[in-house]
C-alpha cells in the first residue's frame, strides 16, 4: 500500500514538473511561437542547464511528445504540448482571479498560491470557478485567460500584459 502511495506522489511531482516546463516554454516562446534555448529555460525555471537537457531529451523521446527538441537548436511545443500549457495557464490565471476577487488575497500573494494549486484542479472545478467569476478574460495582473478550448481572447497581444511576468 505504501509503495503505491509513493508511486502516486512521484508521478504527481513528475507531472507537475512537466507542466512547469511546458508553461515556461510557452511563456518564453511567445506568439507566434519560437524555439526556446536550454539556457533561457534553465534561467526561467531556476534549474541547472544539464537538468534541462535531460528533461527535454526525456520528453522528446516519449510517444506523442509534448515538445519538439533539437539539441543546440532549442525546444518548441508540439500542438499537444501547447494545448496542455494553455490549460495550465488557464488554471493559474483563473485561480489568481478567484483568490483575488472571492477570497480577498492581496495581489502580491496570488502567483505563489496559484502556482501551488494549478496542477490539481479538475475540469469541473475549473468550469465552476470560471462560471462563478463570470467567465473572465483577464486575471488581476491584466494577463489574458485562455478559454477552455485553448483559444486566447481577441485583445491578446493588443492591450494585455501577457508579455510581462
Amino acid at each position: 500500500m505504501a509503495a503505491m502511495a509513493k508511486q502516486r506522489v512521484t508521478a504527481r511531482r513528475s507531472s507537475e514538473s512537466v507542466d512547469d516546463y511546458l508553461k515556461a516554454i510557452y511563456a518564453l516562446g511567445g506568439e507566434p511561437p519560437r524555439r526556446v534555448g536550454s539556457s533561457e529555460l534553465a534561467k526561467r525555471l531556476g534549474v541547472a542547464p544539464a537538468s534541462i537537457t535531460n528533461m527535454l531529451q526525456k520528453l522528446s523521446g516519449e510517444k506523442g511528445s509534448l515538445i519538439d527538441y533539437k539539441l543546440g537548436h532549442g525546444v518548441l511545443l508540439s500542438p499537444a504540448g501547447r494545448s496542455r500549457a494553455l490549460e495550465i495557464v488557464r488554471h493559474h490565471r483563473l485561480l489568481e482571479t478567484f483568490l483575488f476577487q472571492v477570497l480577498g488575497y492581496p495581489i502580491e500573494e496570488l502567483h505563489d498560491e496559484a502556482e501551488r494549486l494549478e496542477h490539481f484542479i479538475s475540469e469541473r472545478f475549473e468550469q465552476r470557478i470560471a462560471e462563478k467569476l463570470g467567465d473572465p478574460t483577464r486575471d488581476p495582473h491584466g494577463h489574458c485567460i485562455p478559454a477552455m478550448d485553448g483559444t486566447l481572447p481577441p485583445q491578446h497581444g493588443v492591450d494585455c500584459n501577457c508579455g510581462r511576468p
